[in-house]
């Protein structure tokens, strides 16, 4: 049984897990600086230490994420699409009255 999320639900999802890795950094910077270095150094020397190899590597990975993602939602999409709708209410009917 899948559990049927909105397009709304998918968005907010979305949007946590961009403010946890925003967190992350923010911890991470933290850290940086509560071990005396200035985040902004860490990162130039970090960048300067990937070469070609490594950032082909890392955006190929990230391209697999990503499409693994969009898949993921247009499965469920589809999913949605096929799914019953719900029923409407429509007019009861009449029961005696005792």
């Amino acid at each position: 049984m899948s559990q049927k999320k909105t397009p709304e639900q998918i968005h907010a999802d979305a949007e946590r897990a961009l403010g946890d890795a925003r967190r992350a950094l923010e911890q991470a910077d933290e850290f940086y600086r509560d071990q005396g270095l200035d985040p902004e150094k860490v990162r130039a020397v970090s960048a300067e230490r990937l070469g070609p190899k490594e950032r082909a590597e890392a955006e190929a990975l990230f391209r697999q994420d990503l499409e693994a993602v969009e898949s993921e939602m247009a499965q469920e999409l589809a999913r949605q699409s096929f799914a019953a709708p719900a029923q409407s209410g429509g007019i009861k009917k009449m029961r005696p009255m005792v």
